[in-house]
């Protein structure tokens, strides 16, 4: 019983004193920060958020043309959603990059985010496209 109560108390003050704070780019993790400047350029950032929750730390930056892009705490990319505009391409796994451009040749990638089990890519016709960690074609997502 006593965990329990010990658990939930933890549990209500990391709720309680989670917060989002802005910071600034040299503050974002090296990982991160060589991520933005090899494919997006430093100059294009607009903000960047920490969400700080005690038990793991969490950024988000927004670049110039609305593009929003999640760093987990160690600075590895998330997410890269580029709001329906074309995202660089560099850092996507090359199963992937070979995949779409086979089956959907006359589409970009507007957004890839890194699941639990693999990928989820977001194609400029509106596509969800389901990839395994490997980066194999798993399936549509509807």
């Amino acid at each position: 019983m006593k965990k329990l109560v010990v658990a939930i108390a933890l549990l209500i003050g990391s709720v309680t004193f989670a917060q989002d704070r802005v910071i600034t780019f040299n503050e974002l993790p090296k990982a991160g920060q060589q991520f933005i400047t090899k494919y997006f350029g430093a100059k294009q950032v607009s903000l960047v958020t920490l969400d700080d929750d005690y038990l793991s730390k969490d950024y988000e930056l927004i670049l110039t043309n609305g593009t929003k892009i999640e760093f987990a705490g160690n600075g590895e990319w998330k997410e890269i959603d580029g709001k329906r505009n074309t995202i660089p391409t560099g850092f996507i796994p090359k199963n992937i990059l070979s995949y779409v451009k086979k089956s959907f040749p006359n589409t970009e990638i507007v957004k890839i985010e890194r699941a639990r089990l693999g990928y989820n890519v977001e194609l400029t016709n509106g596509l969800d496209l389901d990839f395994n960690s490997k980066g194999n074609f798993l399936r549509v997502d509807d």
